[in-house]
């Protein structure tokens, strides 16, 4: 009957320890894997951004893009009159069909963003855009004619005759790497020539007399101050210029097409975070340019973790914000490979080790309940 006991009471101490073991397996683990996760998520933009901290000569700056792919629309005869709602429906790509009316078209969108922080459309009278009472596949997906792309652009900081952050790419095809639309027989030359983009530029105002911006695109441009429009550069037309310059009593003034700078009747006081939002769109398979540059702007970015745990200064975006693009590499996944499989693993089978032993203990109790 002792050396029964004895047996019993060896086997639990062995029990014991197993438990003891599986517990600190799984403490460890679990630990590992908090301490995994505390040291790599970065957390989304906070409260307070930094406005060009960190940010050094010949730098550059991550810019958050949405684009879309779009599709070319099949060729109609311009004369069929039995064919004027498909040639209404029309929005991408005339150059090959043998028809265009090229030119800037400024009415061709409500003065307000509307729904989602959009441009809504009220359509043109030159031939390409008299079908567009609606642009919802232009910045947003739809099935068989458009797919959305998040990228970035890089804008290059330097500080010689001032702050200015700036991209510059007279051959822009931002999209030649994607292949919702590779099979189109417009881009049979290797470009991806249709698309669409939209992004904005949170800055603050510092009201120096100093601040302007500045872009240069084909086709449609549409840049708006906040959510009213200020730069109106709709059609399919050849690169135009345009810009938004903010004077010391923070009156907002802009131009297109080296127009006078002209008052938009929009201001800013000293201090606010504003935003300028911009919607562009390559409708033909022309050149395609695009540039933007701004002159001693406050704009708000922000250090994040990228794969492979580099550090890369990015515009800071406020998820608040129904326009917000995440800035890639903003926040990372935690995936079940590697160590971190190994950690998770070990937490696992501490579990399960508790969980046995837990067991075992429980049957041995019961059976030393029975002999006495």
């Amino acid at each position: 009957m002792k050396k029964q006991q004895k047996r019993i009471q060896g086997f639990t101490f062995i029990v014991l320890g197993v438990l003891a073991l599986g517990l600190f397996a799984s403490v460890f683990g679990l630990s590992k894997v908090v301490k995994y996760i505390s040291g790599t998520s970065i957390a989304r933009t906070p409260e307070v951004v930094l406005a060009n901290v960190g940010v050094s000569k010949n730098d550059s700056v991550n810019l958050p893009v949405a684009y879309f792919d779009q599709k070319s629309d099949k060729c109609v005869n311009l004369y069929d009159m039995s064919l004027k709602q498909e040639l209404r429906s029309r929005q991408f790509e005339w150059k090959s069909c043998g028809y265009e009316n090229k030119g800037i078209e400024q009415g061709m969108v409500d003065y307000y963003l509307g729904e989602n922080n959009l441009p809504v459309a009220l359509g043109g009278k030159l031939t390409s855009n008299r079908g567009l009472s609606d642009m919802k596949r232009w910045f947003s997906t739809v099935e068989g004619k458009s797919q959305e792309y998040t990228k970035t652009i890089k804008l290059s900081y330097k500080d010689e005759f001032g702050a200015d952050f700036s991209y510059h790419n007279n051959d822009f095809y931002p999209l030649d790497d994607v292949k919702f639309s590779a099979g189109d027989s417009v881009n049979s030359d290797g470009h991806n020539h249709l698309f669409t983009m939209n992004f904005a530029i949170p800055f603050t105002a510092m009201l120096n007399g100093e601040e302007n911006f500045e872009i240069t695109a084909d086709d449609d441009t549409f840049v708006y101050f906040g959510n009213a429009l200020v730069l109106d550069m709709g059609g399919i037309h050849d690169a135009v210029s345009g810009k938004i310059a903010i004077n010391e009593n923070g009156e907002v003034y802009t131009s297109v097409a080296d127009e006078e700078l002209g008052y938009s009747g929009i201001n800013i006081e000293k201090g606010d975070n504003g935003i300028i939002r911009i919607f562009h769109a390559d409708r033909d398979s022309d050149e395609s340019v695009f540039q933007l540059k701004t002159h001693e702007m406050k704009l708000n970015v922000i250090k994040t973790k990228v794969a492979g745990g580099d550090t890369e200064t990015q515009i800071a975006y406020n998820p608040s914000d129904p326009l917000y693009v995440a800035p890639l590499g903003e926040t990372s996944v935690f995936r079940p490979d590697g160590t971190r499989g190994y950690i998770i693993m070990m937490t696992i089978a501490g579990g399960l080790i508790v969980v046995f032993s837990l067991f075992i203990a429980m049957l041995m109790n019961l059976e030393i309940r029975k002999r006495r």
